[in-house]
């Protein structure tokens, strides 16, 4: 793999820190690209093939843009050093260029509509924040370039009707009915009916949150369940969580449903130990499944449990044997598992490796169209996230993707919900040890 320089990033949320260095996928700012030495601006010619990865580095979601990061380094490893680059383009190598969205949806599709206006891309992956990525959806389609949109969960991004628009993981309309679904269970176990627990339900403003807090609270009031109390709170404007906290012990909340960022987790969590209020919390994903919870918390984070649309033990990655391959090297080269918005990232890369593998083409207009076609049956990468659909001629949704259940045991999440995607047993939160 040809050098590549990295710049430093910067704005790290919480306590994660973030690895650069050299050979891995090339960095960009929201002021400017820096491109390895033979990037080429023409896709049917030069040494790569350059796909764009828009990730949010800078700013308050600047977590997420670390993890897609180490996912683009592991991906353009994967592919140029195990897989020989493209085959069926006589081995060119991939060129994974990392572009600065920063966390700012009002401003976000700037630097992506200049780096397309700039140089020639075969596809964009991300961005993994929803309301960031409808940002990019009329940007894509004015440049005819296919967008495989990474973890976004809002199903707002494919309802749009883009014609060049892939979301491949679980929208938060499936993460919901996962979620009360492993709850109805969980009271079993207590030896308790869901309907006689009080649910809390917090979220940050943004599209996901809201997403998610409207599908809880309508699915909530279709299964008769006990919503006291159901609280936003402004994503940048999030200091003192104690008040809300507050709230939610007078109101006797036995089970929080937060939708939340890993700075406003932090607080909510220092805060719900400072006033001993301690719920049952079950995460509506992104943070609640992120290495930066366990950084903050310790071995606190033991218990908690959390929807997400990926969880890197689950059934459909570890039958994988080069998805396995992928994750190995991931951990080794950066001390942590595969999180949420790193899996469905490697994922959106491979699927789009693999059409460009099945029709020897760097043309965006074809490779949009073999992504139409391709599905479990005839895809080696698509059954990696839970489901086993295909996507939507209309609106480019994986049918079929459907969320899962994390436990955090020992410092790291495994899946164990639903069955037909665990690969762990579910333990006693209060013991770390299987219900009897």
């Amino acid at each position: 793999m040809k050098k590549r320089i990295l710049s430093m990033l910067t704005a790290i949320v919480v306590s994660a820190s973030l690895l650069v260095g050299c050979g891995g996928a090339s960095q960009s700012t929201s002021s400017g690209s820096k491109k390895s030495e033979s990037s080429s601006g023409d896709t049917s010619s030069g040494d790569t093939i350059k796909f764009l990865v828009y990730a949010c580095i800078t700013g308050n979601n600047s977590e997420s843009g670390r993890q897609v990061t180490m996912a683009a380094e592991t991906a353009e490893w994967y592919i140029n050093e195990k897989l020989g680059g493209f085959t069926s383009l006589d081995g060119r190598k991939i060129e994974l260029v990392v572009v600065d969205s920063t966390s700012d949806a009002a401003t976000a599709s700037l630097p992506f509509e200049r780096e397309l206006s700039s140089e020639k891309y075969s596809v964009a992956i991300g961005n993994s924040t929803s309301s960031i990525a409808l940002t990019m959806l009329p940007i894509a389609e004015k440049y005819e370039i296919p967008m495989v949109t990474g973890a976004a969960a809002n199903k707002a991004v494919s309802e749009q009707g883009s014609n060049f628009s892939f979301q491949p993981a679980a929208t938060s309309s499936s993460f919901i009915p996962t979620q009360l679904d492993f709850l109805d269970e969980y009271a079993g176990l207590l030896g308790k009916s869901i309907k006689d627990l009080k649910i809390g339900l917090v979220y940050a403003n943004d599209a996901w949150g809201t997403d998610n807090a409207n599908n809880t609270r309508e699915q909530a009031k279709d299964r008769g369940l006990n919503l006291v109390v159901d609280e936003s709170y402004e994503v940048n404007a999030f200091t003192d969580a104690a008040p809300l906290v507050t709230k939610m012990k007078n109101a006797g909340v036995d089970v929080l449903l937060p939708s939340s960022y890993p700075n406003d987790l932090k607080l909510l969590f220092t805060s719900m130990k400072s006033l001993q209020f301690s719920p049952l919390v079950v995460g509506g994903g992104s943070a609640m499944t992120w290495p930066s919870l366990s950084k903050d918390l310790g071995d606190d984070v033991n218990g908690i449990t959390s929807v997400d649309s990926w969880v890197w033990n689950q059934k459909g990655a570890v039958e994988n044997e080069k998805w396995m391959e992928m994750n190995a090297h991931y951990e080794e080269t950066n001390g942590e598992f595969i999180p949420g918005q790193a899996g469905p990232t490697i994922y959106s890369i491979m699927l789009a490796y693999e059409a460009i593998e099945n029709i020897g083409s760097t043309e965006p207009v074809a490779i949009r169209d073999e992504l139409r076609k391709m599905n479990a049956d005839n895809s080696e990468w698509f059954s990696v996230l839970n489901g086993y659909g295909d996507f939507d001629d209309k609106t480019g949704l994986n049918t079929d993707s459907r969320a899962a259940i994390m436990q955090w045991q020992d410092g790291k999440p495994t899946c164990v919900f639903p069955e037909e995607y665990a690969t762990g047993t579910l333990l006693d939160p209060e013991t770390m040890q299987p219900f009897k």
